[in-house]
């Protein structure tokens, strides 16, 4: 171990120690369906590798997820001389990581389309049911780290909020994805990018169907009506599955639509010749076969449109070394942008090299024609040392080259909450630590805070001082929030002194206009040694909200007492008074798509059934229910994807419907 490096920033480790085989989950490939004999999905472990510094004694690690290439489809059957978790790149990278003290993980995740299929649109179909499996088991992989330090007392020593997403190549379209799907609907039900018409007549309907292939979140089963198969099922359900950040490798965006404003921050490498996957907006094309598939965005829009909201702007304060000036010289300004320009076209992936009895080595050299693990082992220094500060930024680690103080004291830096809201009901979440030791107010607005009530040092009230700031969107729930000790983990000097925070609660579309929503001194449980804030209010649907957490510095008055700062978590709990939210398997919807009906079959006596459109908006409600049974007449409906929620006496769920 260098005690003389900076964690996270440097090599501070020497050894690695690996876990292999750890199974992450299961769930349902079809990668064996058109098997003689086998016509079916089979459920699938799904395996990683995890990599840790040796001889760490840190249990509060950021987590890296990795993702290695390989066309969705298996080695060596996929043409390529790579497709596997230890791949030369996958395990340089991983190892370098975990030496600099993070915990990686290298995670396969299910495969399986026809790059070969007759006709373009049946590629586009069979590939974007492949990526969706793979977003499912990357969130899979996240919930996985997640249940692990709750429930088996965190063996991977991970911080659970500090989670980022890593893909390489075909990885890079899962890691970009991952990041930005958040709605079914509106990102794949109805976007016309993702719709076909197999029967060809003139009606489509979406490539892939929530109730047929599972939800988003990989959270739900998945069933084909027409067979009964399952092609998913639900793991660790009732933890998030966010990430803080987003690293891509060579890999592309299927639709630039799903970046928004808000977006986690992303790290993008790119050969501007990728002749595979566009840099800019282009045509995916299937390595060997050379066909075309589907039309993308590659990292270079995607950073583009990334720089225009902000999302990066951290990453203008790294601008003082080498690797930062060679990604600077062709980036056009796009930070986190990092072009890799190539004297051969074709060398999509300067990062990879394999061993010369690879049984594709000649598919990789026509390629990579000058691959070598000198070469790959270059390119990595480059990735590693760009990535390094980078990622030590966005998660706020020690050592982060970006502030002087905390990254996250002005508003338009604040740490996102979206991860603790929605879940499941009266569990509490927490999150941090987070620090506002050296934090500054000079961004801080000056409404908000009047019912502080501990005054500055020349006797007015009341104080702002060292200030942290959080953001998140109301989703119409009761919520209860308070700062703590993290549950007693925090030792009494990393605590912030007595614990005084104090809370202002504004809302806005951003923060240029913040309008005050609540303001909390002290909690009604204060004792005295622990004078937390506390507030419960009901966080309105769809409304952005910014939350200030400041420390009382008692300096100011005594100095004997030390200045309120250090570190606190934020406990987060859902606060649900009766119905509970169960798996959407508690009933079955069919024929799914529906012409003319459908039919709700439930596991108990339904009491009402409601139908949404697309838009949210609430369409039909049918009420007083006492049957597991419902007949749906949907004749004279408009075509198009319908939300359905059944409620019980005791329980409530949802699925989505496809009206022709």
């Amino acid at each position: 171990m260098n005690t003389q490096a900076q964690r996270y920033i440097e090599e501070v480790f020497t050894d690695v120690e690996v876990t292999s085989g750890v199974t992450y989950g299961m769930n349902a490939t079809v990668l064996y369906y058109n098997i003689e004999g086998v016509g079916e999905a089979l459920p699938e472990a799904l395996i990683l590798d995890v990599y840790e510094p040796a001889g760490d004694t840190e249990t509060n690690r950021p987590l890296i997820l990795y993702f290695h290439t390989g066309n969705f489809l298996p080695h060596p059957q996929n043409q390529s001389p790579t497709g596997l978790r230890t791949d030369s790149a996958v395990v340089e990278l991983c190892s370098r990581f975990a030496r600099m003290g993070y915990v990686v993980a290298s995670c396969d995740y299910r495969l399986g389309w026809n790059p070969i299929a007759p006709t373009q649109e049946e590629r586009t179909y069979t590939l974007i049911n492949a990526a969706y499996r793979g977003v499912q088991d990357s969130r899979t992989a996240a919930r996985y780290f997640r249940m692990t330090e709750a429930e088996m007392d965190n063996p991977y020593g991970i911080d659970p909020t500090k989670v980022v997403v890593w893909g390489q190549g075909t990885g890079g379209y899962i890691a970009f994805a991952t990041a930005t799907i958040n709605d079914y609907v509106t990102d794949i039900g109805i976007n016309p990018k993702f719709q076909w018409d197999p029967d060809m007549d003139g009606n489509p309907q979406p490539m892939v169907l929530d109730f047929v292939n599972g939800d988003i979140y990989g959270t739900s089963y998945g069933i084909n009506p027409l067979d009964m198969d399952t092609l998913a099922y639900p793991n660790w359900p009732g933890y998030t599955s966010d990430f803080s950040a987003s690293v891509n490798m060579g890999g592309a965006m299927g639709d630039l639509e799903w970046l928004e404003d808000g977006s986690i921050p992303m790290i993008s490498f790119h050969t501007p010749n990728d002749p595979f996957a566009p840099y800019e907006f282009g045509m995916v094309v299937v390595p060997v076969w050379n066909y075309n598939v589907v039309e993308v965005d590659g990292s270079y829009n995607v950073q583009e449109k990334l720089s225009g909201f902000g999302s990066n702007d951290v990453f203008g304060l790294l601008d003082g070394d080498n690797y930062s000036a060679a990604a600077n010289t062709y980036n056009d300004g796009f930070y986190g942008l990092f072009p890799f320009n190539r004297p051969v076209a074709t060398d999509s992936a300067p990062w990879e090299w394999w061993a010369p009895n690879n049984p594709n080595n000649a598919n990789g050299l026509a390629t990579n024609p000058d691959m070598s693990a000198e070469k790959g082992r270059n390119y990595c220094d480059s990735i590693q040392w760009y990535t390094a500060p980078r990622l030590a930024c966005i998660l706020n680690l020690p050592n982060n080259p970006c502030s002087g103080g905390v990254l996250n004291d002005a508003c338009d830096l604040a740490y996102d909450l979206n991860g603790s809201i929605g879940g499941s009901g009266n569990i509490q979440i927490e999150n941090g630590p987070y620090s506002n030791t050296t934090a500054t107010v000079g961004n801080d607005p000056e409404v908000g805070w009047e019912c502080w009530l501990e005054p500055d040092g020349n006797g007015d009230s009341p104080s702002l001082d060292n200030s942290v700031w959080f953001t998140f969107t109301g989703d119409g729930n009761d919520y209860n929030i308070f700062a703590d000790d993290c549950g007693g983990d925090l030792d009494t000097e990393d605590y912030i002194e007595l614990g005084d925070t104090q809370f202002a609660l504004y809302a806005g579309d951003d923060c240029s206009n913040l309008v005050p929503v609540l303001c909390v001194d002290d909690s009604e449980d204060i004792t005295t040694t622990n004078y937390f804030a506390e507030m419960d209010l009901e966080l309105g649907d769809g409304i952005t909200y910014y939350l200030l957490v400041d420390g009382f510095n008692y300096s100011t008055l005594d100095p004997n007492i030390a200045i309120a700062d250090g570190e606190f978590c934020l406990q987060i709990t859902n606060v649900v008074v009766g119905v509970d939210e169960i798996p959407q398997t508690s009933f079955v919807l069919f024929p799914n798509p529906a012409n003319d009906r459908f039919t709700i079959n439930a596991k108990e006596n339904m009491e009402t059934v409601e139908v949404f459109t697309a838009l949210g908006q609430c369409f039909k409600v049918f009420d007083g229910l006492s049957s597991d049974i419902l007949q749906v007449n949907t004749a004279h409906w408009d075509a198009g994807i319908y939300s359905v929620r059944i409620r019980t006496a005791n329980t409530s769920a949802t699925q989505t419907v496809v009206v022709e």
